[in-house]
């Protein structure tokens, strides 16, 4: 539709009123029209497409138009009425339908989806070739829109007509004699208020009445004026040439302050030497810090010391061992001395017995006395009376009684202590120790007979609390170390800390150094090579002048063809 349309305007433009440059952009439209179609005038796709395809192509496309042929001959209307259509497989119809269309007036009526709409589009394609709808939905290929769907196949619909004798023949398809015999109902009832309509879209709604909105949208996508900004009409050549001469300029500034800024580098670094040491050039500062190939750096060295783990404390000392040792040694005195004393008082702890008992009998028989019966008011003595007086007389038993208990669970409680310490030590010197023949399982406690044992001679001749004094001095002494260890690691710490910093700016002064040598180079080099490198580029501007200036003698109706 659009090609047949636009070889229709370039008849009308094929006159010697309209210049040879606009016959030759219309040529060249006509020549890559597949590639234009699509392209509107969004981001000015389509001017910057045509000004590409007039470059390239200007010299070559010729500024004549080839007329229309004519395949009609001298037939003009050789239908004088329609008979007949024979649709199918064809869109909504599966299987081959006959119409007959011989009475005057022809009604299609049914519910949706029954194929008024298919019929209607074999009409069309039986009279034109072509159906509007598929173009309008971009079908690359019209037989893929117009084929059945259950089929998968598609079959050219066939109109049987009457001539001006009356004669049936067969319908060819012409869009250039059926093109407005065609109109669909859609159409004409927006046609129908075309005089409510802007002149605007009144011009928009005759070109849809007769199936050329397409053309009209193609038109419409031109660019009203193709200016400087899709077109060069000042000369890239001439002005990328000005910008690189603009750019030599730079180079000579960018030598001079980089130069500039080598010389105050040279300051700086020494200046940071000096701060590392006194009297220490910076290339041997960052030699020391960072190392070479062949030996670490100073930096590397002190991160690896501090890698290294430091043993946690056994918190053991030969003081609080002994210290221990004592306390436990007092607990068991004062408690033989206890037990001895609570032992000589046996018959006054029978007797105390005796008194609580009948103590906890009196509520049981408040009234008689527990061992006879007697009533209480026969007794000479009242029993419960006389009990709660002697248990006053025997409170020292009860208070002995209670520190006898209390230094047994201090004693187990230093000896479990005891036990943990004679277990450090066999997990710090696990191999060969003599000392683990007294270690204490998890599932046993220590014990007097175990206290017992660590003054017995072993078979060296020491008893295992003489090992005992000795590891837990060891450790004791290894805990000091441990400390130094960590009040160096602090001070090694910050030290590196120091030193990263001294290495951070050695690394911010190598970078600007770095940068300030490559753009020395760099801006000498434009220098030194301008006129050398650039020799093409200021030939072509030269040649560019001329192109230049043609373009800008063009007629403006030159530019702006199809926008009108």
């Amino acid at each position: 539709m659009i090609r047949t349309e636009f070889l229709r305007f370039l008849q009308i433009i094929n006159i010697t009123a309209v210049p040879a440059d606009v016959r030759r952009i219309a040529n060249i439209v006509l020549q890559h029209l597949d590639e234009l179609i699509p392209l509107s005038t969004t981001r000015g796709q389509r001017a910057s497409r045509m000004v590409a395809l007039a470059q390239a192509n200007w010299d070559t496309t010729s500024s004549d138009i080839q007329p229309i042929v004519d395949h009609r001959g001298n037939q003009t209307a050789p239908i004088t009425q329609l008979k007949s259509l024979s649709v199918g497989p064809f869109r909504g119809f599966a299987k081959q339908e006959i119409f007959n269309l011989a009475n005057e007036l022809v009604l299609i009526y049914g519910p949706n989806g029954t194929g008024k709409s298919s019929f209607c589009e074999a009409l069309e394609y039986g009279l034109l070739g072509n159906v509007v709808e598929a173009e309008s939905k971009r079908f690359r290929n019209q037989n893929d829109y117009l084929k059945n769907a259950h089929t998968d196949n598609f079959e050219a619909p066939e109109i049987v007509g009457a001539n001006e004798q009356g004669e049936a023949v067969q319908v060819v398809a012409s869009e250039a004699v059926y093109r407005f015999c065609f109109v669909e109902k859609n159409r004409i009832d927006s046609f129908s208020r075309i005089a409510a309509q802007a002149p605007a879209k009144q011009t928009e709604l005759i070109s849809t009445l007769f199936g050329l909105d397409s053309f009209t949208e193609f038109v419409r996508n031109f660019s009203p004026e193709i200016d400087g900004r899709y077109i060069d009409l000042i000369g890239a050549k001439g002005l990328g040439l000005a910008q690189k001469r603009q750019a030599l300029v730079g180079s000579q500034e960018q030598l001079k302050s980089n130069t500039e800024e080598l010389g105050l580098l040279d300051g700086e670094e020494l200046r940071l030497a000096q701060k590392y040491r006194e009297g220490i050039a910076f290339a041997q500062m960052v030699k020391e810090l960072n190392g070479d190939e062949e030996n670490a750096g100073l930096i590397q060295r002190l991160e690896a010391e501090l890698q290294k783990p430091i043993a946690a404390k056994s918190g053991l000392t030969i003081t609080a061992l002994q210290a221990l040792e004592l306390s436990i040694r007092a607990d068991l005195n004062e408690l033989t001395n206890n037990q001895q004393e609570l032992a000589n008082s046996s018959q006054q702890v029978s007797f105390k017995q005796l008194y609580e008992a009948v103590s906890q009998l009196h509520p049981v028989s408040p009234n008689h006395c527990p061992a006879c019966q007697t009533p209480l008011s026969q007794a000479v003595v009242n029993p419960y009376v006389h009990a709660g007086e002697e248990l006053q007389k025997l409170q020292h038993l009860a208070k002995l009684q209670q520190t006898i208990q209390r230094l047994n669970e201090t004693i187990n409680q230093s000896l479990v202590n005891l036990s943990q310490i004679v277990n450090t030590c066999c997990d710090r010197f696990p191999t060969n120790n003599l000392l683990s023949t007294c270690r204490v399982a998890a599932s046993a406690s220590a014990n007097l007979e175990w206290w017992g044992t660590l003054f017995q001679p072993m078979h060296d001749g020491f008893t295992p609390w003489q090992h005992l004094e000795v590891q837990v001095k060891q450790l004791e002494d290894a805990d000091i170390a441990i400390d130094q260890a960590v009040q160096l690691r602090t001070t090694r710490q910050r030290e590196l800390d120091r030193l990263r910093e001294l290495d951070r700016q050695i690394t911010v002064l190598a970078t600007r150094r770095q940068t300030a040598n490559t753009t020395v180079v760099a801006a000498q080099q434009v220098i030194d090579n301008f006129n050398t490198e650039n020799a093409q580029l200021i030939a072509d501007a030269e040649a560019e002048k001329a192109v230049v200036l043609g373009i800008r003698l063009l007629p403006a109706h030159t530019l702006t063809l199809l926008g009108d």
